[in-house]
């Protein structure tokens, strides 16, 4: 992780954000656009370095912040995170030309506008030893641009889409999974957490990623895993099960080997995605681990927001907040599992898959 001061001119890490106010542009920056560009480690396994040691909070204790941001844990065994943010809207996206990115909430699947002002940064693959920060240069083709969220449910909520995004149809590939971990792997803080979601019928061809900063652990990862595949200690993929969680969850992990694991979900995803399969991923541990959380296809059935299937569920009403309980969530989230034989078979799919590119 490189540290940086806030730089002069034209660019800026902070911009305001008034309220709901949609973003004003029809167009990603074009051409010829200049931003703050944050090169990464040339070597993806130096980059996995940076974050040895890390280990995650599991006590999930009320935090100032917390209180202040009007959270609580919800009580019971699952510790489920409640929120209230009247003010968070998450219809205040609008329609732009061909241009699509991943939904701001669960209840609406709609695009976003894009103002060159709303960009933090790009970030791009470096040649050099260390990271690099330039207060200004040409947006490269294969970069992900950080935009900022008009909507964020917690702190340092973005969006990462890759630049060629607007060039270029696409789902999620290799390549920007790639990116988006080690940009999880240099931040290097275990309170950062990256979501991937994939809804075909509401958003068919766009690969764009939210990142949030949650100071406590989400509820998914303080569960008991089960193992699927693999064995921990060895260098290959490891596939578990995460117990007791009323939404049929996998996690994916390597002790040493962060590219094959990308591999190894990569693969995955895009069977899922050719099969229609409604899914989200949650990357964490600065990197080391990755979510899987499969969701029943029904016309009915109203499909989760990546952070919501990790138990974080934000109201927009005080009286919602007030009497949400763990009951009330684990029906919520129980609604949208997977039943136990299409789960098997998923657990079959991932355990062959991980078979053959690790054999």
């Amino acid at each position: 992780m490189v540290s940086a001061k806030q730089l002069e001119g034209g660019y800026s890490f902070v911009k305001a954000n008034s309220g709901n106010e949609p973003l004003k542009c029809h167009i990603v920056p074009t051409k010829g656009t200049k931003v703050v560009l944050y090169q990464l480690t040339a070597s993806l396994a130096r980059g996995l370095a940076a974050c040895d040691g890390l280990s995650i909070n599991e006590e999930a204790k009320q935090s100032l912040l917390g209180a202040l941001l009007l959270a609580q844990v919800i009580c019971g065994g699952k510790k489920f995170f409640a929120q209230l943010n009247e003010k968070w809207n998450s219809n205040s996206s609008t329609p732009i030309e061909n241009q699509v990115i991943q939904p701001l909430g669960p209840s609406t699947r709609k695009n976003v506008k894009i103002h060159t002002e709303d960009i933090l940064l790009c970030i791009a693959r470096g040649e050099n030893e260390s990271s690099v920060l330039m207060s200004s240069a040409m947006v490269p083709q294969d970069g992900t641009l950080v935009i900022i969220n008009p909507n964020p449910i917690e702190y340092g909520h973005v969006y990462l889409v890759p630049y060629d995004f607007c060039h270029q149809v696409k789902m999620l590939d290799k390549r920007s999974l790639e990116y988006i971990t080690q940009i999880a792997v240099e931040v290097a803080d275990c309170s950062f957490r990256v979501f991937y979601e994939h809804v075909p019928l509401a958003n068919p061809v766009a690969a764009c990623f939210q990142a949030n900063f949650f100071e406590n652990a989400l509820p998914v990862e303080l569960l008991e895993l089960a193992p699927v595949y693999g064995n921990v200690l060895d260098k290959g993929v490891h596939i578990c099960e995460v117990t007791g969680y009323p939404l049929k969850t996998l996690t994916f992990t390597s002790n040493e080997n962060l590219k094959l694991l990308i591999t190894v979900v990569m693969e995955i995803c895009s069977v899922l995605e050719e099969r229609n399969a409604v899914f989200s991923l949650l990357i964490t541990d600065c990197g080391r681990k990755i979510f899987l959380f499969p969701q029943a296809q029904s016309s009915s059935t109203v499909h989760l927001s990546a952070w919501e299937c990790a138990g974080y569920f934000v109201f927009k009403k005080a009286l919602e907040f007030d009497n949400t309980s763990e009951d009330e969530i684990s029906k919520i989230l129980a609604s949208v599992s997977l039943d136990d034989g299409a789960f098997l078979a998923l657990k079959q799919l991932c355990g062959s898959i991980s078979n053959k590119l690790v054999s």
